[in-house]
């Protein structure tokens, strides 16, 4: 029932960067394609109820229900990275902590061995 076409060159193949029709009635009619901003256009799927999205040649899928894009497998992966970068972070600042309150330990046992040795 609906027809799309999305141009990664921004309109060098096509005329437009994304283009949709829907068919009615045996007909296909274009899908009103919006420009919302500079190298931006979105088209409503009604078949999937979700916009289609030219975004700097890039496309993409945007949930209008829960008004947020659908991951791409690129995003997923940076989402995957950032998660391991942060788990990393977390245990190289516990791993600091532990050795930071090791070597606190450590002056304190020396500073009461020096008291020790300075009591009559």
């Amino acid at each position: 029932p609906e027809y799309w076409r999305f141009d990664p060159t921004g309109g060098d193949r096509y005329p437009q960067p994304l283009a949709g029709d829907l068919l009615i009635d045996g007909e296909y009619r274009p899908i009103p394609i919006t420009q919302t901003g500079e190298n931006r256009y979105h088209g409503h799927s009604p078949a999937l109820n979700l916009d289609l999205c030219w975004e700097d040649g890039k496309l993409r899928w945007y949930d209008p229900v829960a008004q947020a894009y659908i991951l791409t497998h690129e995003d997923e992966r940076e989402g995957r990275i950032a998660e391991r970068d942060a788990r990393i972070a977390e245990r190289e600042g516990r791993i600091a902590e532990r050795d930071a309150r090791i070597a606190a330990e450590a002056r304190v046992r020396q500073l009461e061995e020096e008291l020790r040795r300075r009591s009559p």
